[in-house]
């Protein structure tokens, strides 16, 4: 018997409602798909990014498809929120990018006989390379295909939900929001808006959609100074769609950099770029690398280190360096950087981003003019510490004074993340020191980290407390009033790649360990905000503690981990509940500090620098020496010049060929890790090949 268009409806909604309860069931199973991509473990709802690179316009669209306007106004996270509805009783099915460098949202839904795809974009001008038509223009595409046997007829509604100012011209045919942005349509809009409080539903002409066919029309929001009046009908918006495919393939960004073969990595590490990018923006006429669109649609010291870092890695270092210089405009009279209070972490962090980034892009020159600045932050430190041994607390003695550790902890206190990132920022100034030949200065700031390294032993000593599996570890908090991960971001930068602990340190190995033991869905939960929670970037700052102790196979695993807590559109939050727990929204979506970790992650399992030595295959995940498979770096930016390297399997999987073309001069050695723990090594200066036996697999 011929299922009606009624039956497999009811069968679509009822396959949906199976697929979630596997997918609730087997996020109890310790592992479960633990080695593909599958965003097994995304949140239950996201926020996606349609707008252009630099754009000063950042649209965003959700899980159901509609469009996100007027973020942090008229008392609500967004003020305004533009949708379709074809029918009332239309079921979400999945929703997906056109593909990870072109950001068309499209969202699919099924009724009674009907499927639905709605695409969701911004409008590109045409012959325009890299910017946004004046003001903000973004469509809804929507197919609607009748699966029956007989015409149906729909009268679709557009649905505008805001607080702001709200007027429907009935004489022209549209919509004005906030009494300067306009919503329109290809159909007709047909009568008076239906107002249900800030709800307002207008009614489109009727669409006649024939048995087996399918049609399409468009909704428009646009905004800014100039009016647009194009495109108007599907013919136009169906250009319009072309010409943004275009647009986003012209954009020159820096893509096959990272080439790896795994579809969902890859997917992850592109989508990331082109984040990273679109949160970008021209603030003095620089390129400012930004974190997100909304809460932190801005530079913050921190996360901008890493955002600044990916970049140069990516070979973008001279646009990175206008962040540079940007974060060293925050510098005060007395030397200090300081963006927000009581964090003077944010000196050690300048430190290390200049000397890392002049690293990365071989500028010693560039270092050195900066080197009068650093003298002055580095000078700062030390008058923090001489603050300490006078103040009313006898716990940072040595240290710094209390201070916001930030990560999950909150108010000013005595803690370690801002002793952590001062360390590190004086050990990077060291090598920053010697590298550009400055002895004299190295050896007196050696003696002046050792002596503050002393007294965060003796701190330590006093502060260290034991888990309940007996591993020892060092409390955030100084007086451990807290949970033992809570706030363990500064350790693990205190690992890599503040790199301040020798590698056998049990004070590390022990911290480690009582995270692991905190583990959910392959990532530590609760050392953020929500102490039931996921912060999704921690697991690139664990997983690179994890490597640079030694241990590649663990980093490789959470790096899976971390790839199934995005959005299927290729995003993160920064913060989301366990899986099948009532959702908390912590942070920005799309959060690019979790773009720039993923990147970096991605990088280092392949290639790490260690001191002089070049580290690589430390961690490559063993699903990567699959049969025929191909790894590559392009030209990924190294303290010792670009990296160009391939690794190839072979055919039946049992040998691998490594392919590296030579360095710089100031590399010692190329150290390549092999699937059974041992090392050879190949020439810097000659570069060569490599072939060595993949580990077996069953």
């Amino acid at each position: 018997m011929k299922p009606t268009p009624a039956t497999k409806f009811l069968f679509t909604t009822i396959a949906s409602l199976v697929a979630l309860f596997f997918r609730v069931a087997s996020a109890q199973i310790p592992g479960a798909n633990s080695t593909a991509v599958d965003f097994h473990f995304s949140p239950p709802e996201w926020q996606t990014a349609i707008c252009l690179p630099d754009d000063p316009y950042k649209s965003l669209v959700d899980k159901s498809g509609e469009l996100l306007y007027h973020y942090g106004q008229g008392k609500r996270e967004f003020a305004t929120r533009v949708g379709v509805q074809v029918v009332t009783n239309a079921v979400w099915l999945s929703q997906e990018l056109l593909s990870p460098r072109v950001p068309i949202v499209q969202t699919k839904y099924a009724a009674a006989g009907l499927e639905i795809t709605q695409e969701a974009f911004a409008l590109t001008a045409p012959k325009q390379t890299n910017s946004a038509v004046a003001g903000r223009h973004d469509l809804i595409l929507v197919y609607v295909k009748n699966t029956g046997s007989e015409a149906c007829g729909l009268r679709p509604q557009v649905i505008v939900d805001t607080t702001l100012p709200f007027d429907f011209q009935a004489h022209t045919g549209r919509a004005q929001v906030n009494n300067h942005d306009t919503v329109t349509a290809s159909l007709q809009m047909a009568g008076d808006a239906n107002e249900q409080g800030l709800r307002h539903a207008i009614q489109l002409a009727e669409l006649i959609v024939p048995a087996g066919k399918e049609l399409r029309f468009l909704v428009r929001y646009g905004g800014g100074a100039s009016m647009v009046t194009e495109p108007c009908t599907v013919e136009q918006a169906l250009a319009a769609r072309q010409s943004s495919i275009e647009y986003w393939a012209k954009t020159r960004l820096p893509y096959d950099r990272i080439e790896v073969p795994d579809p969902g990595i890859q997917a992850l590490v592109d989508s990331s770029i082109r984040n990273i990018w679109q949160a970008r923006e021209i603030k003095k006429g620089l390129p400012a690398f930004q974190v997100g669109p909304t809460c932190y649609r801005g530079l913050w010291i921190v996360d901008g280190a890493f955002l600044l870092e990916s970049a140069a890695m990516l070979g973008a270092g001279q646009e990175a360096r206008s962040g540079v210089a940007y974060e060293l405009t925050f510098q005060q009279p007395d030397g200090r950087i300081q963006v927000m209070e009581n964090y003077s972490k944010e000196n050690g962090i300048v430190l290390w981003t200049c000397v890392r980034h002049a690293q990365l892009t071989q500028d010693k020159a560039w270092l050195d003019m900066q080197w009068p600045k650093l003298e002055r932050i580095a000078n700062y430190i030390k008058s923090l510490r001489l603050q300490t041994l006078t103040n009313a607390s006898p716990r940072d003695d040595g240290l710094v004074p209390a201070g916001f550790p930030d990560g999950g902890i909150s108010g000013v206190i005595d803690e370690y993340t801002n002793p952590y990132w001062n360390l590190a920022g004086l050990h990077s100034f060291i090598q920053g020191a010697q590298w550009l030949g400055k002895r004299d200065t190295a050896a007196i700031w050696e003696k002046e980290y050792k002596d503050f390294m002393n007294a965060f032993r003796r701190s330590a000593q006093r502060d260290q407390k034991t888990d309940l599996k007996g591993h020892v570890y060092l409390p955030i908090r100084m007086d451990g009033q807290d949970l033992p991960q809570r706030g363990q971001w500064g350790f693990c930068h205190a690992v890599y790649p503040g790199q301040i602990f020798s590698r056998n340190d049990p004070l590390v190995a022990g911290t480690l360990r009582m995270l692991e033991g905190t583990e959910r869905e392959g990532m530590v939960c609760g050392t953020g905000w929500d102490p039931t929670g996921i912060w999704n970037y921690f697991a690139s700052f664990y997983a690179h503690a994890w490597l640079w102790q030694g241990n590649g196979r663990k980093a490789a695993q959470v790096l899976v981990a971390y790839a199934n807590h995005a959005a299927p559109t290729l995003v993160w939050r920064e913060e989301q509940s366990l899986l099948g727990k009532p959702f908390k929204k912590v942070g920005d979506m799309p959060h690019n500090w979790a773009s720039a970790e993923f990147i970096r992650l991605v990088i280092h399992l392949l290639a790490l620098d260690r001191g002089n030595e070049l580290h690589l295959l430390e961690g490559l995940p063993p699903g990567w020496t699959r049969p025929g498979m191909v790894t590559r770096l392009h030209g990924v930016a190294t303290p010792f010049g670009p990296l160009n390297m391939s690794l190839q399997i072979d055919r039946d999987g049992r040998t691998a060929t490594l392919a590296v073309k030579p360095l710089g001069t100031n590399c010692k050695a190329i150290i390549v890790h092999l699937p059974q723990g041992k090392t050879r090594r190949i020439s810097p200066g000659r570069g060569g090949n490599l072939t060595f036996t993949v580990e077996p697999r069953t």
